[in-house]
């Protein structure tokens, strides 16, 4: 479920129907002509400087789309506007599969070249073919168009859903603020066929949302953990700045953790990270950052120290009694990554150590609450291990 921590993104959708009606917000702006220009080139300058090339091609599609309709490349663009829409849905989906890269990479150009190939195909049907784009329309259809009988053009509604049902299927199983932020403009895209909301405020709010999701992608950057997804240690330092009137801080260390990783290598002890930061969050009260290394750290909100010992303790216990099996055998001589064959009844033991300090009359700063946690931590390894000491 990590995609919901990126869900206040298309949360800016949900106002769209809403803003209209207060009376005391003025949203004029949204309609400069000028504005999905300066939005749509921010974001593909951001998308150099980030790598992002999903966003890149997402801004430089429409971008170029709403070029090409003020520079009236497109013929009768205002009545197939609705057809447009449907195959930029298509291909904000199909950039939702490909992984963030340079854009001026190999698989950029592909991109490129397809984007631009699409481009000519259709201004030569356009010039061509123009009646052509009309054959979409509802008498043209099937039966089973009937039930989308109140638009007068179903196939790009269709189109715009199941794009956006590609890309959701897509965020679940490679979650991201980027592929958040192309599941949003797909479903921007779905909102406009539906309702018909002008190009001019349709192409800035699909601007801001790329803009909006390379703001979240610096965030994950700059306060997120990459390996186990929990929060950074910089996040902890800004986080106890503010840390509230009453709380306790948990210091959690993994045992032997070197061990580990000089006998079984670092893929090893890679999943172990993950596995022991899956175990805190799912069990453990407060929040969790990763402190560096084989180290957490628990913001525990709160007065009640015992129940915060009960959840740490059960906490624990989950971790030791984790069925963590090998998962592969022996490294081959001169290569540091582990060979596919499987090593039968070898079984991983993992187990924490636990510091529990809480904010009292004695110690009322942050760093003074952090350094006695530190201290019962050092205080459960030297008393065998697998264990919790708590501060008093």
């Amino acid at each position: 479920m990590q995609w919901l921590r990126f869900s206040w993104i298309p949360g800016l959708l949900l106002g769209l129907p809403l803003v209209q009606y207060l009376p005391w917000l003025d949203l004029a702006f949204l309609h400069n002509a000028q504005l999905p220009f300066l939005l749509l080139v921010g974001a593909l300058l951001l998308s150099f400087f980030y790598h992002s090339s999903r966003v890149g091609l997402a801004a430089l599609l429409l971008m170029a789309f709403y070029g090409a309709t003020r520079l009236d490349w497109l013929l009768g663009w205002e009545q197939d506007l609705p057809i447009y829409l449907g195959l930029i849905a298509l291909n904000l989906m199909l950039f939702s599969c490909s992984r963030d890269r340079s854009i001026w990479g190999y698989l950029g150009g592909v991109w490129l070249m397809a984007l631009l190939g699409q481009g000519m195909g259709l201004f030569w049907v356009q010039q061509n073919f123009g009646p052509l784009l009309q054959q979409f329309s509802l008498p043209h259809l099937p039966a089973w168009s009937l039930a989308f009988e109140s638009f007068t053009s179903p196939l790009p509604l269709l189109a715009c859903m199941a794009a956006s049902m590609g890309a959701f299927a897509l965020l679940i199983l490679y979650p991201g603020p980027t592929a958040m932020g192309l599941l949003s403009c797909n479903l921007l895209m779905l909102y406009g066929v539906w309702s018909g909301m002008p190009l001019v405020p349709l192409m800035s709010v699909a601007g801001l949302l790329l803009l909006t999701s390379l703001l979240g992608s610096s965030y994950e950057l700059a306060f997120r953990d990459e390996l186990t997804g929990v929060k950074s240690r910089r996040a902890f330092r800004y986080q106890m700045l503010t840390p509230g009137w009453h709380y306790c801080i948990a210091m959690i260390d993994i045992d032997h953790f070197k061990k580990l990783n000089d006998r079984f290598g670092h893929q090893l002890g890679d999943q172990v990270l993950r596995m022991v930061a899956t175990q805190i969050a799912r069990y453990a009260p407060g929040q969790l950052f990763r402190y560096g290394g084989e180290e957490f750290v628990l913001l525990i909100p709160g007065r009640d120290r015992e129940a915060a010992e009960k959840q740490l303790e059960f906490m624990r216990e989950k971790i030791a009694s984790y069925p963590m099996h090998l998962r592969s055998g022996k490294r081959s001589s001169g290569n540091k990554f582990w060979r596919s064959e499987n090593r039968t009844g070898q079984q991983v033991k993992v187990t924490v150590s636990i510091g529990l300090a809480q904010k009292s009359r004695r110690l009322r700063r942050a760093e003074e609450i952090l350094k006695a946690a530190d201290q019962a931590l050092y205080k459960a390894k030297r008393s065998g291990r697998n264990r919790m000491s708590i501060h008093h």
